[in-house]
């Protein structure tokens, strides 16, 4: 796990508090997500492709143990929740425990081996206070090989997460999972420039009747070059098939030119631009041509203080409304404050899902908007190995439904 120093001097260390509390605002707010479109595990952050030549910042996340071999740790997690359902009138407040116990595993906690596996396992044991019917335990596990050479990378990936929550485009409590699996390959083939390839596949069911499941298939090809220290760019081609028995069959080509700029010690910029022409076979054969991207940008004003922003786009079948895909565009932005023991981050966020009708539909359906604003607080207690988490939400949308809704969760982790 990831803990925040009693010293903070450098920026990659703040970088990574930043993420921790990102981390445990999403699961503290996970009575409210949305299924429908939410990534697969697995899919490219901004829609970025391939590992960047001289890119040796190593993926992490609560799951991961830094000490090598096995690691432990258990969280005890509550949210208050002022709407659980979404509801636009006569909301139902609610009291969601979680205890996340959990196991990870690394056969090379250097980094260094020509041979890798990390695998880890969480269990989420869940309690509602005033609705005891809900309770219940998901699971999330994976497991990752990766094998290096002097020029190239091969990984190989497989996840499997079973989710919890109200959706907040449907308005009802749903359950489901998502199975994901990947294998990505790089090559070195000059000192800037680099080749890469991905295959991506996952699985979204519903235990409920009512929400319909979809399949992701994907592929992609492209390279990198720096053309300086600081600047590093390259194209890549994608093709992306989604099913679902709502939405039929959408098949989408690509074409992105992503880069990745540093701007001094300070500043930072990775984004992806590019074209994609889809298909969906319910609409006869019409293409549609249409722009595709995102952006994320990191600031360290000073040593303690960072801010981040990101844009996401992504396109995916409707879960409940028949011959509809939804458009989703996320927007973010957040504010973290490094302290010598614990750190503080306030931020805002925008997601805008637009229903687009790929068939006959019995009723038009608009755009469902919803504008948050969040406080979070961790600070470590006692040892390295304790924290303390808080948060504070409060989320307002409009469209189908006009809800708001107020959420505070506290936490404690240990890890073992």
């Amino acid at each position: 796990m990831c803990h925040p120093l009693r010293v903070f001097k450098s920026q990659p260390t703040i970088a990574v508090m930043c993420v921790v509390n990102g981390l445990f605002i999403q699961i503290c707010c996970a009575a409210s997500f949305e299924v429908p479109t939410m990534p697969p595990e697995g899919s490219p952050l901004l829609g970025l492709r391939g590992s960047l030549p001289g890119n040796d910042a190593a993926p992490f996340g609560p799951l991961e143990s830094a000490k090598g071999g096995f690691g432990y740790g258990i969280s005890l997690q509550s949210t208050y929740d002022s709407n659980f359902f979404l509801t636009e009138s006569d909301p139902s407040s609610e009291l969601t425990t979680d205890v996340l116990p959990w196991i990870s595993y690394s056969s090379d906690p250097d980094g260094a081996a020509p041979f890798s596996v990390t695998a880890r396992y969480q269990p989420n044991i869940r309690t509602y206070l005033n609705h005891p019917d809900l309770n219940g335990v998901d699971q999330s596990g994976g497991a990752t090989m990766t094998v290096r050479g002097a020029k190239t990378v091969i990984s190989t990936s497989l996840n499997y997460s079973t989710l919890s929550g109200t959706d907040r485009l449907s308005g009802t409590f749903v359950t489901g999972s998502v199975l994901a699996a990947g294998i990505s390959g790089s090559y070195q083939i000059a000192p800037r420039t680099s080749l890469f390839a991905n295959l991506r596949a996952s699985k979204v069911d519903y235990a409920s009747g009512a929400q319909v499941g979809s399949d992701d298939y994907s592929a992609d090809v492209g390279g990198y070059w720096s053309a300086t220290e600081r600047f590093s760019f390259g194209p890549s081609i994608s093709f992306d098939r989604e099913t679902s028995d709502n939405t039929g069959t959408r098949d989408a080509w690509a074409l992105n030119m992503q880069a990745r700029y540093l701007a001094g010690e300070k500043l930072t910029f990775v984004g992806s631009l590019g074209l994609q022409y889809s298909v969906n076979s319910r609409e006869q054969g019409k293409g549609k041509l249409a722009p595709v991207g995102g952006l994320a940008a990191i600031y360290a004003i000073n040593e303690r203080l960072q801010w981040n922003n990101s844009v996401q786009y992504s396109t995916v079948p409707s879960a409940t409304e028949v011959n509809y895909m939804i458009n989703d565009l996320a927007v973010s932005t957040s504010l973290t404050r490094q302290f010598v023991r614990s750190s503080a981050s306030i931020g805002l966020q925008l997601n805008i899902s637009d229903y687009q009708e790929v068939g006959t539909v019995g009723t038009k359906l608009g755009n469902q908007d919803d504008f948050s604003a969040f406080l979070a607080y961790r600070r470590t207690l006692f040892s390295d190995r304790l924290n303390f988490d808080s948060s504070i939400r409060y989320t307002v949308n409009q469209g189908q439904t006009d809800w708001n809704q107020f959420q505070i969760a506290v936490g404690l982790s240990y890890d073992f």
